[in-house]
This record gives C-alpha cells, structure tokens and sequence, in this order.
C-alpha cells in the first residue's frame, strides 16, 4: 500500500508539473491562455497535498512539538503517542465528515467548475476521502506501535 501512495503522489506531481508547463508555453510562448490547465492544476496540487499527507502519517513525518517526548520514556510514551493518534483520528474524523457534507450540498445544487465543468461534489470530496485514508493510517500506525514485527 505504501507504494501505491508514493506512485501516486508521484504520478501527481508529474502530472501537475506538466500542467503549469503547458500553462507558461501557451501564456508565454504563444500568447494564449488555457484556462483549463490553471484550474485541473489547483485540483491536483490540492491532491497531491492531502494524499501526501496521508503518506506522511505512516513514516511519522508531520510536524510535531517533542519537548514532552524528552521526558517520557518506555511504555508511557506508547500510550502517549496513541492518545495523540486517537486525538488527531478525532479532529480529522469531524473534519472529513463536514467535508462531505459539503460535498453533498455541492451535488444537491449541482455545482460545477468554470473551465472544465466537473461537478464541484467531487473536488470537495477529496477531503472526506483523504481524512478516511489518513484514519486508517493513523490506525495502522498505532497498531504496528503494539506490534512492531508486523511492520513492513
């Protein structure tokens, strides 16, 4: 599964590169302006940005304050470190299910983007989807915490 996301991510970031290219060729090189390219650009940099994100969560690469982290040791710091899990499952669970409430509202009035029409419920749905991806992130983190042999 790790893989999966670090393709993907991969493939975004291609992806959104060869998009902003194509926008500064065409703006640029031959004086016209693909409005497209800017707004499916904005879709998949905000993407790329929660799936990475996501990935961030299993390799403990987020931002953290570890001044407590000085003084708590052994078992304590496990049980810590899951209360900080379960806390942050919490708040990015209530993020995701506002997300997609916001996202049904955007299908009820069958709102869609200005350049290439898709319906605005699925670019807010990316939220929703990424947070459910990021709890179960957050709860393989905890489960290889208890069981660091199953870790691969």
């Amino acid at each position: 599964m790790k893989k999966i996301e670090k393709k993907l991510i991969v493939f975004l970031f291609i992806t959104l590169i060869t998009l902003c290219f194509l926008q500064i060729i065409f703006r640029f090189a031959l004086n016209l302006s693909l409005s497209w390219t800017e707004e499916l650009s904005r879709y998949v940099f905000i993407l790329l940005v929660y799936l990475s994100a996501c990935a961030a969560v299993l390799e403990d690469a987020h931002v953290r304050v570890e001044i407590i982290d000085g003084f708590v040791k052994g078992v304590s710091k496990k049980y810590l470190d899951t209360f900080v899990d379960l806390s942050f499952i919490l708040f990015i669970g209530f993020i995701g299910y506002y997300g997609f409430e916001i996202s049904l509202d955007a299908f009820d009035v069958n709102l869609h983007s200005p350049a290439i029409q898709v319906s605005m419920g699925i670019v807010y749905l990316i939220i929703p989807i990424s947070f459910l991806l990021t709890c179960i992130r957050l709860c393989q983190r905890i489960y290889y915490r208890f069981n660091p042999q199953e870790n691969k």
